[in-house]
């Protein structure tokens, strides 16, 4: 059992690997449900390894490999429901992935902010579409309107998020 200072460490660590794991398994795993399990699963794995971990290397790139084994251990398990790469592929897309996590948590942390900047209606709109999955139809029967008003509403916000991700990210994270 990990000891309070132990835990602490662990839970910083997690704290940031968490989102780009939970990314890359959901990147890799359709079934939401499946993927949630498997991030749940490498959270206990690494909690229950912590003492094991090296200090000397990135947490994130540790993470990435125990989810990676989650990930064969779904595809495994679930074949047809997961989208299926051989073994090599998937290492490769690991090693690609821990490359672009800095820059896709950047992004991601960006678009948060810019999410809060927007208005109640705006923020309920995404959030249907995004979050809840709903076709514009889906949301133009529950908001009002016409689909192809909620498609122009969606395009507008897109753009000002895009706008204002680009703004947030200055110079250096336009580029990409």
């Amino acid at each position: 059992m990990l000891n309070d200072r132990e835990q602490e460490q662990f839970l910083r660590h997690w704290t940031t690997a968490q989102p780009v794991v939970a990314n890359y398994i959901h990147s890799l795993v359709r079934d939401h449900a499946a993927a949630q399990d498997a991030i749940q699963e490498t959270a206990m794995v690494l909690f229950r390894r912590f003492p094991e971990y090296d200090v000397t290397r990135p947490f994130l790139a540790w993470a990435l490999g125990v989810a990676r084994f989650q990930v064969l251990g779904l595809r495994r398990d679930l074949v047809r429901d997961l989208l299926t790469f051989d073994e090599d592929l998937l290492e490769r897309f690991t090693r690609s992935w821990a490359e672009i996590a800095p820059e896709a948590s950047d992004r991601e942390a960006a678009l948060q902010i810019c999410l809060g900047r927007l208005g109640t209606h705006a923020r309920r709109l995404v959030r249907l579409r995004y979050f809840d999955d709903l076709n514009a139809a889906q949301i133009a029967g529950r908001e009002g309107g016409t689909e192809a008003s909620v498609r122009m509403a969606l395009r507008r916000i897109r753009e000002r998020l895009r706008g204002c991700v680009e703004r947030e990210l200055g110079p250096s994270g336009s580029d990409a």
